[in-house]
């Protein structure tokens, strides 16, 4: 059944990503240059989170218009055994609303005090994500992965 859900605050960025544990398989990531678990929620709940994708070997794939990314956690193999990124150019897309896509489910939020949050579910609507994301993700740099998830496409 489709349904539209929206959230608020800290509180609903929070409910929208323990909901994205939910991911049977694979969650892709649409991310924001300004976002971060661990400038969204308290370095514990990141990790904790993290932690979770790991155990239940949830593959992530995020398309980003940072070119490069500096260590940002300390949980064993999550970069290795849950990250994939790309790099888009902003000239091409430039990613302004965080969008999540799993099972049937589009997440699109804006990560920072007062922004938006709302989960949609809706087959025809994740399909149609996934599609521009693989699209997108086929067109995107691969960056250089370096020590606990440090990258760069330089």
């Amino acid at each position: 059944m489709d349904q539209i859900i929206s959230y608020s605050g800290k509180e609903g960025l929070l409910k929208v990503t323990i909901n994205s544990l939910e991911a049977k398989r694979e969650l892709l990531v649409f991310e924001t240059s300004y976002a971060s678990l661990n400038n969204l929620f308290t370095k514990k709940q990141a990790e904790n989170i993290r932690a979770e994708f790991l155990k239940r070997k949830i593959k992530i794939r995020e398309l980003t218009n940072h070119a490069f990314h500096e260590q940002y956690t300390d949980v064993p193999d999550f970069h290795e055994k849950v990250m994939a990124i790309r790099y888009i150019n902003p000239n091409k897309l430039n990613i302004l609303v965080e969008t999540l896509v799993y099972n049937n489910v589009v997440a699109i939020y804006e990560p920072k005090e007062g922004g938006f949050c709302v989960e949609i579910h809706s087959k025809e609507l994740a399909n149609q994500q996934r599609q521009l994301f693989e699209f997108i993700w086929k067109q995107a740099d691969r960056p250089i992965i370096g020590k606990n998830g440090r990258t760069s496409i330089f």
